[in-house]
């Protein structure tokens, strides 16, 4: 080989060799999407846990749903806690938090009703904290709807397809630093909502609205029947109103991730 063709040679060995590290930088720093077969598997049954997905295919945020039931005749014992309260674990780190209500209902209640009574249950976890966690001035907006993540934390009322189901308290979060970004809330119009205290054949919206917003600012629901007189106890039956205070385990495990 001339000395000409070892000089090409040369060349297009260095560029080679050029292209081959900028394409293994990039590899580093690139977040591999999830395949197909992981997203096949992680996708959880109705209720549970979901992962949702970036534009580009990353898993960002994780949603969990809970769901308020109807007291049923035997509700079981429960495993016995050792605490009548549960963490989810995650909470938010930007205080206070603002929500938006649509008042609209097929129940015949004012908006004057609905706002007042979710913002006084609103109040009812403030009061039991140094912190400021749910902004005293709430938004309405009757075109807001349960259920579209869009960093709004929207409060309405609909049609859930489970006459067992009392309310619906959607939580989503970040996977990294176990941040809360988002809660939505819906009620169940199968069921008649008002005050309690009024008339005892409804289902009081205070009584669901404190315990829902529990869920809003990162308690868990409990089963155990030996803490069935907490606001996070997870079932409720018309008339009861039992759930607009806080009980003590209720304020001992909102203290601990926002404060005394």
């Amino acid at each position: 080989m001339d000395k000409k063709g070892r000089t090409l040679s040369g060349v297009l060995m260095v560029l080679l060799l050029a292209i081959l590290l900028v394409a293994s930088i990039i590899s580093a720093s690139m977040l591999i999407p999830a395949n197909d077969v992981a997203r096949e598997n992680s996708k959880a049954s109705e209720n549970s846990p979901v992962i949702t997905e970036t534009e580009s295919g990353e898993w960002e945020l994780e949603r969990v749903d809970f769901i308020h039931y109807v007291k049923p005749e035997n509700p079981g014992s429960g495993s016995k806690p050792t605490s009548c309260y549960k963490l989810m674990g995650v909470k938010w780190n930007t205080l206070p938090v603002n929500y938006i209500i649509n008042p609209n209902n097929t129940q015949g209640l004012s908006e004057s009703f609905v706002t007042s009574t979710i913002s006084t249950s609103a109040e009812t976890w403030d009061s039991a904290t140094s912190s400021e966690i749910l902004n005293d001035a709430y938004t309405v907006n009757y075109t807001a709807q349960y259920g579209i993540q869009n960093f709004q934390n929207a409060i309405d009322f609909g049609d859930y397809p489970n006459d067992g189901v009392i309310a619906v308290t959607s939580v989503w979060y970040t996977r990294v630093g176990k941040q809360i970004v988002e809660f939505d809330m819906r009620f169940n119009t199968r069921f008649d909502w008002g005050d309690a205290s009024v008339n005892s054949s409804v289902m009081d919206l205070e009584n669901i609205a404190v315990h829902e917003l529990g869920h809003g600012v990162g308690l868990a629901d409990i089963y155990s029947t030996a803490c069935g007189y907490v606001t996070m106890y997870g079932y409720s039956t018309e008339g009861e109103t039992s759930k607009r205070t806080l009980e003590q385990p209720d304020i001992t495990g909102l203290q601990r991730m926002y404060g005394a």
